[in-house]
C-alpha cells in the first residue's frame, strides 16, 4: 500500500500560500497527477467562484465544501480519483472534521496539501492550521513583508473590521506586520 503525506504551508496574510497552492496545481498537473483543489464556501472572496483565488489574482478550479459530514467529503473526493488533494484556508473548515478527511485521504495513498494562517490578527492559534503542522510529514512556511516597516512579516493585522476571530476579507481588512509593529485594535 502506498503511503500518503500531508504537506502544510502555513504563513501570514500575503505570503503566497495560495499562490503556491495554484503553483502546484499547474506543476503536478503537468507531471500527470489528478489534482482536486478543495475551498471552504466561507471564502467568498474574488466573488465566491468555484476557485481558488490569489491576492496576486492567479486562480484554480475548486470544489467548495460546506457541512458535510467528513465520509461524504471522502466519498467525493475519492470519486474524482485525485491523488494529489489541495486545500485551501484550511483554517477555515471545521477542525476536527478536516483533520479527520485529511488522515483518512492520507491512510488511502493520498498526498494532501493545506495551506493556511497559523495565527489570527490577535495571535491566536487559528483553526486545524497548528495542530496539521504537527501532524505533518513536510511543511513550509511562507512569511510577508511587514507594510509598515519593510522587515519579514510573520503576523497578519486586522486594521478593521469585527472583533470576532474569523472576518474573511484580504487587503480591505488586513495588513502583513512584523512582530515589532504588529498591533491589535479593539
Amino acid at each position: 500500500m502506498i503511503k500518503g503525506k500531508l504537506t502544510v504551508i502555513a504563513g501570514p496574510m500575503f505570503s503566497g500560500k495560495t499562490g503556491k497552492l495554484v503553483a502546484l496545481v499547474d506543476v503536478f498537473t503537468r507531471m500527470g497527477h489528478k489534482v482536486l483543489t478543495v475551498k471552504p464556501k466561507l471564502d467568498s472572496r474574488y466573488g465566491g467562484k468555484n476557485e481558488i483565488h490569489s491576492h496576486d489574482h492567479r486562480a484554480t478550479e475548486a470544489i467548495v465544501v460546506d457541512g458535510e459530514t467528513p465520509e461524504s467529503i471522502v466519498a467525493h473526493i475519492l470519486a474524482t480519483n485525485a491523488d494529489k488533494v489541495i486545500f485551501d484556508e484550511v483554517q477555515f473548515f471545521e477542525k476536527d472534521k478536516v483533520k479527520k478527511v485529511i488522515t483518512d485521504l492520507k491512510k488511502r495513498g493520498i498526498h494532501v496539501v493545506a495551506a493556511g494562517l497559523m495565527y489570527d490578527f490577535m495571535r491566536h492559534p487559528f483553526g486545524a492550521t497548528p495542530e496539521l503542522l504537527g501532524l505533518a510529514d513536510e511543511s513550509l512556511e511562507l512569511l510577508s513583508i511587514c507594510q509598515k516597516c519593510g522587515s519579514l512579516a510573520r503576523h497578519s493585522e486586522r486594521v478593521r473590521g469585527s472583533k470576532s476571530q474569523v472576518d474573511v476579507g484580504a487587503s480591505d481588512k488586513y495588513i502583513a506586520v512584523c512582530e515589532k509593529c504588529h498591533r491589535i485594535y479593539h
